[in-house]
């Protein structure tokens, strides 16, 4: 055999295996994080609209903080979520009660300091 059949061969051997290995085993799969699946922001004509898709991948229900800080004011609430489910968080912007246009989203796990995702958005 030529060197350049041998090598095409254990190029398809290699590709197979990796193609295995990501039917198999997906890249960054297995973990049991909680975490954002989806976030938007929209524009309608009087309002900014967030949307956040928390998912709870936990054997378990768990409880989480989602607070809100608009030019230093803080809004806080606390969200039950149930185990395996998907909980969507909405938050109304009105424009006219913007000073600074700095709104900041932290979704936090009960009992844990790092966030589960942090989002600062300046709107004017």
């Amino acid at each position: 055999m030529t060197k350049l059949r041998i090598l095409f061969i254990v190029s398809l051997g290699i590709l197979g295996v990796l193609l295995a290995l990501t039917l198999f085993h997906p890249l960054g799969g297995g973990g049991k994080t909680s975490e954002v699946v989806q976030e938007s922001l929209l524009r309608t004509e009087n309002e900014w609209i967030a949307e956040f898709n928390i998912i709870n991948p936990q054997e378990s229900e768990q409880l989480y903080t989602i607070t809100v800080t608009m030019d230093g004011m803080q809004y806080n609430e606390d969200v039950l979520i149930q185990a395996g489910k998907t909980f969507t968080y909405i938050h109304h912007i009105y424009p006219d009660r913007l000073t600074e246009g700095c709104v900041t989203i932290t979704i936090c796990k009960e009992g844990e300091s790092t966030p589960v995702e942090q989002v600062t958005y300046y709107l004017k």
